[in-house]
């Protein structure tokens, strides 16, 4: 039996002995309401497979026991991996779509994995895989997105509205960009936010995108809606899975950037046009 890997989302698919028909993000011609969506999608290929391709893994240390982690070529959506180091242990967040030695060693000489968590469905990639490698450590799925996961296992926890996974360390849902999106906030004060809010060109903006591959943007009211979910939180930094950095006055500038987007989505401008 396989475990079989969709080059087009790097989600992992159940063991079987020929790869599944399609991906779960793969139903078809694309409704309005675009849940899931992903874009045109790829092939399969499984873990045995991308160890034998040559790569290499690139890692930023942020410091405050923040690093992030990147297969190149990339695979999948290419997304940055998280790891955040307490003295209970660590979150891998957003988790990388393989596990070989390599990476599995790199992450073992950072103190290992204590527990995992995604920002939303296309970031579950080898969660489960992940978790087996490392003494099968509890999974955190938000109850919004079960739907979308596609190999389910018993270490999958689901969770609702904010959960404390390990002391210091936060899960605060905020919906947007898939129902159960959500971010993970450290004690200090950095928030690690996938893209349920995106970066952008100018490292003192970010944006809130409905559909990331499309460019469709959140309504005025599901911005506003994140926004005052996070509200009760201090962070000084944020990171999204692209790799986009505010490293300093994070708080202030989704305010800021909330607010604009706001106004213009409102169409307070469109006389301007």
């Amino acid at each position: 039996m396989t475990i079989w890997i969709c080059t087009g989302c790097g989600l992992e698919h159940p063991d079987s002995v020929v790869p599944p028909e399609h991906c779960v993000f793969d139903r078809g011609a694309v409704t309005d309401e675009e849940r899931g969506d992903l874009g045109p999608h790829g092939s399969w290929t499984t873990h045995e497979e991308l160890a034998g391709r040559p790569y290499e893994i690139r890692h930023r240390d942020h410091g405050r026991g923040v690093h992030s982690l990147r297969r190149e070529p990339v695979l999948g959506i290419g997304q940055w991996s998280f790891l955040v180091q307490t003295p209970r242990g660590n979150l891998l967040w957003d988790p990388p779509v393989f596990v070989d030695d390599q990476v599995a060693g790199l992450v073992r000489a950072l103190g290992g994995v204590a527990v995992i968590a995604s920002s939303h469905p296309h970031m579950f990639a080898a969660q489960v895989s992940w978790s087996h490698a490392f003494g099968r450590v509890p999974v955190l799925v938000n109850a919004l997105d079960e739907e979308w996961v596609a190999r389910p296992d018993p270490v999958l926890e689901l969770w609702t509205g904010h959960a404390e996974p390990l002391p210091g360390v936060e899960l605060v849902h905020v919906g947007g960009h898939m129902r159960g999106s959500a971010v993970a906030r450290t004690a200090d004060g950095t928030l690690l936010v996938g893209d349920t809010i995106a970066g952008s060109l100018d490292p003192g903006w970010v944006s809130f995108q409905r559909n990331v591959p499309r460019r469709v943007p959140l309504s005025a009211a599901a911005v506003r809606r994140i926004v005052e979910r996070l509200e009760p939180y201090e962070y000084d930094r944020l990171y999204t899975l692209g790799g986009n950095t505010v490293d300093r006055d994070a708080k202030q500038i989704v305010r800021a950037s909330a607010t604009r987007h706001i106004r213009w989505v409102s169409g307070e401008f469109d006389h301007l046009i």
